[in-house]
Parts: structure tokens; sequence; C-alpha cells
């Protein structure tokens, strides 16, 4: 009989956490992100799209102030990311308040890998894994619908607009700078890729120069140490031709974060854009 209560007791303890558990996780709520909403949009193609809107905290209470806005690509995954970046440098004051719109794909389960691959690139690879070069299109889709819908619908300062992304969303926002200059005169590019298509955009950079030597304008490129070597080598040899270069109203900053990889060197090189691109405003 003792041994039957021993065996009972033992029972009812071992299924009290189960229990203790089950009960938090009908209690749990979602976790979102301070300030921020999603707006669905398609593109003329029928491409459906998300954009991850967050709004500086003073938005709501500030009826005539109108703010700064960077369009980030990869939202699906840096949304998080970056809103925790811009939350701590805006509490050290070291940017101004910003409106961050990051654009990413909705619909069932998108397939990111192949969708971010056709949109980031600017030129067709025929050797490429994957589907490529819709970058002049997905530029077009942005000038066209994105930003007139954001800044009709939001109180934009339409003076003060930046362009960032990573990888080949650094080659994106490089490319958009070029291309369009009068749009985006703040660039952060981390981990552009650079090798693409026998480094296209380190040809478009010598044409657009040539063209536009008193291009105005706030750019920051990093890479990650630990990335592979050929790559560190191509952003680079990219970063120290802008460096070299005669363009006196183009305030640079090439950056390299130490022992990070490719994903691993987005928060330093994040941050440390941020802070670059938007330093002549700073608060």
């Amino acid at each position: 009989m003792f041994n039957l209560r021993i065996a009972i007791l033992f029972c009812l303890c071992a299924m009290l956490p189960l229990r203790v558990l089950a009960a938090g996780l009908n209690s749990a709520t979602p976790f979102e992100l301070p300030h921020t909403h999603k707006v669905a949009i398609k593109s003329p193609s029928g491409i459906a799209y998300e954009l991850v809107i967050s709004l500086p905290a003073s938005y709501k209470n500030s009826p005539n102030k109108r703010y700064p806005v960077i369009y980030y690509t990869d939202a699906q995954w840096d949304a998080p990311l970056l809103n925790s970046i811009y939350q701590d440098l805006a509490f050290d004051k070291a940017v101004p308040e910003l409106v961050m719109v990051g654009i990413t794909y909705s619909g069932v389960k998108p397939n990111y890998t192949a969708l971010r691959t056709k949109d980031l690139t600017p030129t067709k690879d025929e050797n490429f894994v994957r589907d490529s070069g819709g970058g002049e299109a997905f530029l077009t889709f942005i000038k066209e619908t994105i930003i007139p819908k954001v800044e009709s619908e939001y109180r934009i300062d339409t003076r003060q607009r930046a362009i960032a992304g990573w990888s080949f969303g650094g080659l994106f926002a490089l490319y958009a700078m070029y291309s369009e200059p009068e749009l985006f005169a703040r660039c952060i590019a981390v981990s552009p890729a650079i090798p693409w298509d026998n480094e296209y955009i380190s040809q478009l950079d010598d044409e657009f120069f040539k063209a536009n030597s008193k291009f105005s304008a706030r750019l920051f490129i990093s890479y990650g140490a630990n990335e592979a070597p050929a790559f560190v080598a191509s952003v680079a040899e990219f970063q120290n031709k802008i460096k070299n270069r005669e363009a006196p109203n183009l305030q640079l900053m090439n950056y390299g974060v130490e022992n990070m990889a490719h994903a691993g060197a987005k928060a330093s090189a994040y941050a440390q854009g941020l802070v670059w691109v938007w330093k002549d405003i700073q608060p």
C-alpha cells in the first residue's frame, strides 16, 4: 500500500509541470513590434507584397511633424532587427525619429529566396541557379507605387529618404541610388553582392560618376570579415575605389565587421549605417 501511494504521488507531481505549462500556453499572447503594422500591396504584375511600417513614438501626438523615411528590403527577416536597432539609437539620440518601411512578400508560404533573387538583381545572369534580373521592374514598383502610397498616407519629409539592404538587397540599394539619385541620396549597403554579373554594379558606378561627379549623398558600405575571402576582396575593392575617387559631395563610410560572416554582420553594420546616413540631421 505504501508503495502504491508513493507511485500515485510521483505521477501527480510529474503531471503538475505539464498542467502549469498548458495553463501558460493558454494565456500566451502574440509579441508585437512597437508602433508597427503591415500593409498589403500588389505589383502591376500581380505579385503580393507586404509593407512593414514602423512609426516613431511621437508620431501619434505630433500631427504637424514630418519624418525622414528609410525603405529597406527583406523585412521578412530584418524588420525585428532594424526595429530594435532603431529604438536603441533613437533612445541615444544618435538618429532622428524615422518612419521605417520594410518590403517583403505575402501569400501562402512565399518562396523568399526565389522572389528576392528576381527582384533584387539588376541584371539577368543566365548561368545563375535562380531566375534573376528583375531589379529594374522592382525599382519602378517602389518609385511609382510604394513611395506614392507611403508618402501620401503618412507624414513623410520627402527631402529625407534612404534606401537600405543586405546581400542582394545591398546590391539593389546601390543600384537604386545610382538609377534614381533624386529619390535616394542616402544609402546603406550591407554586404552587397558586388560580384554579381561580373561586378555589374562597379561598372554602373563608373558610368554614374562620369556623368554625376558632383552627386551629393551619404553612403555606407560594409562587409563581414569572416565572409568568403573572394567576397570580402570584391567589396573591399569597391569600397576603396569609391574612397579614392574625387567626389567631394559624396560622404562615404566604409566598414568591416570583425569576427562576423555574411548574416551575422547585419546587426553591427545596420547600427553603424543608420547613424552614418543620418549623421547630418542628428538631433
